[in-house]
């Protein structure tokens, strides 16, 4: 079950076992930490197939609801069910950075407005500079 408002996402297992995947930063940190290595390359590497990043990323997707899952049972549950696991936490990841709806989509009325005697960047024009003290001088004879 897709929880998009909390990027959660359900892995259930071949034996009935469920779980909720949270695709957060804490996930993303616990990731990091057991693989040692930048979310990036452990992204590229769970995708190309890299079984030690895959089990990291799930391991950090089980903390937020799953926190006594050791890396090591992770693990297991990568190399038992790759597939479920792998396509758990694809729907995890994508449900952690939703598309925005039509009517939530910025358009040209969300833009700020300018005002009528700005320029096109926005800026206000200059005013004519007066003299010091903004009192008229008398003419110079």
């Amino acid at each position: 079950m897709t929880n998009a408002v909390k990027g959660e996402d359900e892995l259930v297992l071949a034996d009935g076992r469920k779980f909720t995947l949270v695709m957060d930063f804490e996930a993303f940190v616990a990731a990091e930490s057991l693989y040692s290595k930048p979310l990036v390359t452990i992204a590229v590497e769970a995708a190309t197939g890299f079984m030690g990043a895959t089990r990291a990323l799930l391991y950090g997707a089980l903390r937020a609801h799953h926190a006594s899952v050791t890396p090591e049972e992770a693990g297991a549950m990568c190399l038992a069910e790759y597939d479920r696991v792998k396509a758990a936490l694809e729907a995890a990841d994508k449900a952690s950075y939703p598309e925005p709806s039509e009517d939530k989509k910025p358009g040209k009325a969300d833009l700020p407005r300018r005002g009528s005697s700005s320029g096109n960047s926005g800026a206000k024009r200059a005013s004519n500079p007066t003299p010091s003290g903004g009192r008229r001088r008398a003419p110079s004879a």
